[in-house]
């Protein structure tokens, strides 16, 4: 399997992230060089896998757990500065955690550019073999893309490794962002077939990179695009039926449209998530907010999160914490690999699009596609405003703990200074934006820091 051999590439590549700005230099030391990447489309190959590893190694494990604490999703039982300040919503602009999201991403997209750049002037690559590699590369730096804006707002776009440009690279405005991130999905989609590459669904395929479009495109309002990529996606029929919900996280999911490969078979971020066993204090347990949010008859809550009884001194306490995954170590069960995309978001996208589209007939019935699966009743809503409502609550606990979802869905509908507001007293409306780490900002004097943390 081509993931196994990128292993070395990414031990290397992490490394290297630790201690080195990623728009520092030109030629990071996390990429090998031009004759060891692209001698052949095995070495090429290798280092776009080493690309995926570092969202499943790099990025989502820090980002999942603490953009659960910098919402309302979840708690932390044991704080240092790092989980206090996310947990508060008031991030300093020298937290490590958020200088690590910075990073990653940006290595992820110099690899792009890496890949790209170098892939297409390799003479000895068969066609086919470089539209693949390039609309794999862009699908990723699409997806880097996609989180670096919605984080932090107005960011550096930057398209090729020439180390003078990238060290001194000013903002682009989110709109500037989005038409890129827009670009690079559709040449994605069009460079890639239904077939997925390797084994299972760990490598983006024309599917994906529609559904991630259809993710854009409901974040930019734009209802007619995000129902049209959604309704693509489900008519596939690759992806159908729904899995059971006990099924959904597992490696051979039915409905999954991307997931990042494991080479351990579980999700490093659930070793955190999930306690050593149902007497152990989780680290991460989940708020009561959103435990209580479930409707009675949901078997997604009793599924999806697991309940710890922790006594002290005689005193027991309760404590429940999220479950989608239920690996811990290597030896668990069935390998687990990393959600990325699946049907079921299609479904809410197309529905939420289709409500502000004034199809509320349709836009019920996606609704209760997800709300079946769930074991629940069709949807009382009826009205637009009942619909969106409902369609929220329904992403709420469908999508928990995936990818930052309840942080980005807040922001796009409105309604995080109420939501958060309400939930924290310390939060302000500028922590809607994470700060630009202050080491960037020392490195490169064209970057500006976000309003709120001067």
């Amino acid at each position: 399997m081509y993931m196994k051999r990128y292993i070395f590439l990414l031990f290397i590549g992490l490394l290297a992230l630790s201690c080195k700005k990623l728009i520092e230099t030109g030629d990071p030391k996390n990429q090998l060089t031009t004759d060891k990447v692209f001698a052949d489309s095995t070495s090429a190959t290798a280092a776009l896998g080493n690309l995926y590893a570092q969202f499943e190694r790099g990025f989502e494990p820090n980002f999942t757990p603490y953009i659960g604490l910098y919402t309302d999703e979840l708690n932390v039982t044991s704080t240092g500065t790092n989980e206090s300040e996310f947990l508060q919503s008031r991030l300093s602009v020298t937290n490590s955690t958020n200088l690590g999201l910075w990073q990653v991403l940006y290595a992820v997209i110099y690899g792009c550019n890496d890949l790209l750049e170098k892939t297409k002037s390799s003479p000895e690559f068969p066609a086919s073999k470089v539209t693949q590699l390039t609309s794999e590369a862009r699908f990723l730096r699409a997806y880097a893309y996609f989180y670096l804006v919605n984080l932090y707002g107005r960011v550096p776009l930057l398209l090729s490794t020439n180390a003078k440009s990238n060290r001194q690279a000013a903002q682009n405005d989110q709109a500037e962002v989005y038409k890129q991130i827009i670009t690079d999905l559709r040449a994605a989609k069009q460079g890639l077939t239904e077939v997925y590459q390797g084994s299972g669904k760990t490598r983006a395929n024309k599917w994906a990179a529609g559904a991630m479009l259809a993710r854009v495109y409901l974040n930019q309002k734009n209802w007619a695009a995000a129902e049209e990529e959604a309704s693509q996606v489900i008519s596939s029929g690759l992806y159908l039926p729904l899995d059971p919900v006990a099924d959904v996280f597992k490696s051979g999911s039915k409905e999954s449209i991307l997931q990042f490969w494991t080479q351990q078979g579980f999700i490093s971020s659930s070793a955190n998530l999930l306690p050593a066993s149902d007497t152990s204090l989780p680290a991460y347990p989940i708020t009561d907010a959103l435990y209580t949010s479930f409707e009675a008859a949901d078997v997604r809550k009793s599924n999806w999160t697991g309940t710890s009884i922790v006594t002290t001194a005689g005193v027991p306490e309760t404590y429940h914490y999220s479950a989608k995954y239920k690996n811990k170590e290597a030896s668990s069960g069935s390998p687990e690999y990393l959600m990325a995309l699946r049907l079921s978001e299609q479904y809410l996208i197309r529905a939420e699009a289709r409500s502000w589209l004034g199809r509320l007939p349709e836009a019920q019935e996606d609704l209760n596609v997800v709300r079946h699966r769930a074991g629940l009743l069709n949807t009382t809503a009826e009205n637009q405003q009942e619909l969106l409502e409902a369609i929220a609550q329904e992403r709420r606990v469908e999508l928990f703990g995936e990818w930052g979802g309840r942080f980005i869905d807040l922001k796009r509908t409105g309604t995080i200074n109420a939501v958060l507001g309400s939930y924290k007293n310390a939060w302000k409306p500028t922590a809607a934006w994470f700060p630009i780490p202050q080491s960037e900002i020392n490195y490169n004097n064209k970057l500006i820091q976000n309003l709120g943390y001067n």
